[in-house]
């Protein structure tokens, strides 16, 4: 069954076809897909096989993804599931599954076939990270698409059924995962004598304190310039004698193993120790008052508060959307005012509760912030705002990489990173001019698309780069000076490292598919590839 989409000309089923090109064009030659459509059933030749994206592998899948009845008929996703993971994932080898991480990318308008929502979805551990194609008709209830990211502790992306956006929100996803730096990753947490951890707030990260002297958080995948924020609550002894303070008191000690992609042998992550100075009462009137504490710790508790707020701004807001979220198998749909109206009153209303009582009110705001956007979105675009929601609440319970491409809003605090960015950035350029080639004008010489492209490519980095600072911006202390200057230089050197790579894999591919129109004719300068250059395998996951 072929679906309008907003895209005059263009079905939903032309829109995914042509964003999947997109995002096999995006994998590199040390990356592996294989196409599982919802109508394949058991028929090995109606899947694509577990193929290196080299350039062979990457026409194949185009090939593949433009034959007629490749995809569409009926919508099975369990049936999906078990061949992408049994036929698949799970039969690499154990060297692979131990190094690489596997991932299913869904694309769908939700109409599933199979009743998997409200059951468990098995997909072998695997994380799907739903893309749902929400047309403007589209009620605001995802209900499988969500229940099935939630299963399995992937992200949910509500996706315009427009060419643009769906090729935004996979490209750049794509970007991020294939971004990997390390798997296996796991945090540890030990406590001396006198301390106890009585709960690890992980979001959907699996997590373990029920000794009360140790715990940990199994993370897995780390993505480049990924950051993964946990809550530790502590029971902490009081001072055996109250005139006394303690000037460092040890209170949990974090370590941590990982893997790097390919690499069997497992690395530490350096040793890390959270201690308080615990002061006695205010001193009698006329004596010489302690020393405020030093910037660090300021600091320290400032990333806690922050974290926390965004924590109890979840909590509220999945306790509106649950309420709201009509399971009985109807077809009505939630109301977004009543929605937004409950959350603005719920949410103003908790800022009494104990959990934020020792929070700063500036570190409130930030939950504000959260707050007012998603009020705003849910009175003024009705459905998209609810579908902004559950986006939301999924990529903060993951903390991942993740895209809301909807073309009528425009979200400004949201989850993403700066290589995502910059690949959406790069996306938008080749999808404007998606639906035919460029043709040079009939006296014009032949022009070189794909080494114009390496030229957007380097003002996109050049932008990257220019932008950095202005993410670190030091407080007036000496201390916060130094600190933003590490981070300033380790972050320019990630950016340095990550173009290198991308623009010698853009020079690369162009060399392989020079294709020059001459006059609106399409004629490649060879079928052999152009250069001798190894393939970075080692460095591209």
């Amino acid at each position: 069954m072929k679906l309008k989409a907003k895209d005059p000309h263009w079905t939903r089923m032309d829109l995914v076809v042509a964003a999947m090109e997109l995002v096999v064009r995006r994998l590199g030659a040390a990356d592996r897909l294989a196409i599982v459509p919802f109508n394949a059933g058991g028929n090995a030749r109606k899947m694509t096989p577990f193929t290196y994206m080299d350039q062979v592998g990457q026409n194949n899948a185009v090939q593949f993804l433009n034959k007629p009845r490749t995809l569409g008929g009926y919508t099975n996703f369990q049936q999906a599931f078990y061949w992408a993971v049994n036929r698949y994932l799970d039969a690499r080898s154990g060297d692979e599954k131990a190094t690489r991480p596997g991932f299913i990318l869904l694309v769908s308008s939700g109409d599933d076939k199979s009743g998997i929502g409200g059951r468990h979805v098995d997909t072998g551990g695997y994380p799907v990270h739903a893309f749902e194609i929400c047309g403007g008709q589209t009620p605001g209830k995802p209900q499988v698409m969500l229940h099935v990211a939630r299963e399995t502790r992937g992200t949910y992306h509500p996706v315009d059924d427009t060419v643009k956006s769906l090729a935004l929100a996979l490209g750049s996803f794509v970007g991020g995962i294939t971004s990997v730096v390390a798997v296996n990753a796991k945090v540890d947490f030990a406590v001396p004598d006198g301390v106890r951890i009585t709960k690890i707030e992980s979001g959907s990260y699996g997590s373990e304190w029920s000794k009360g002297t140790e715990g940990h958080v199994d993370v897995g995948v780390l993505y480049g310039k990924d950051e993964k924020k946990f809550v530790v609550h502590l029971s902490v002894q009081q001072l055996t004698d109250p005139t006394k303070g303690v000037d460092k008191q040890p209170l949990l000690t974090a370590t941590g193993t990982y893997n790097k992609p390919s690499r069997r042998e497992p690395d530490f992550m350096k040793q890390a120790e959270v201690t308080v100075k615990r002061t006695p009462p205010p001193p009698a009137s006329g004596t010489t008052a302690p020393p405020a504490p030093p910037a660090t710790a300021v600091h320290i508790q400032q990333v806690v508060a922050v974290q926390i707020v965004e924590i109890h701004v979840a909590a509220v807001l999945q306790e509106v959307v649950k309420a709201h979220n009509k399971d009985d198998g109807g077809d009505a749909a939630p109301n977004p005012k009543l929605i937004a109206q409950e959350l603005h009153d719920k949410w103003h209303s908790s800022k009494a509760d104990e959990k934020l009582q020792h929070i700063h009110e500036d570190h409130v705001k930030t939950g504000d912030v959260h707050v007012t956007e998603m009020v705003k979105l849910l009175k003024e675009h009705g459905h998209v705002g609810v579908l902004y929601a559950h986006a939301w609440l999924a990529s903060h319970a993951t903390q991942q990489m993740a895209t809301f491409a909807v073309s009528s809003v425009l979200v400004k605090h949201w989850f993403h990173s700066e290589y995502m960015a910059l690949v959406a950035g790069d996306l938008a350029y080749h999808a404007a001019s998606m639906a035919a080639p460029p043709a040079a004008a009939a006296d014009d010489p032949c022009k070189c698309v794909d080494f114009d492209r390496i030229d957007h490519r380097l003002e996109l980095w050049s932008r990257v780069k220019r932008e950095v600072p202005e993410f670190f911006q030091p407080s007036e202390d000496a201390e916060s000076h130094h600190l933003t200057a590490v981070i300033r230089e380790a972050s320019l050197d990630a950016i340095n490292r990550a173009m290198h790579q991308d623009m010698y894999l853009a020079v690369v591919h162009a060399s392989n598919l020079r294709r020059c129109y001459c006059a609106g004719k399409q004629s490649p300068s060879s079928s052999k590839p152009q250069h001798d250059l190894p393939t970075p395998k080692d460095d591209h996951h």
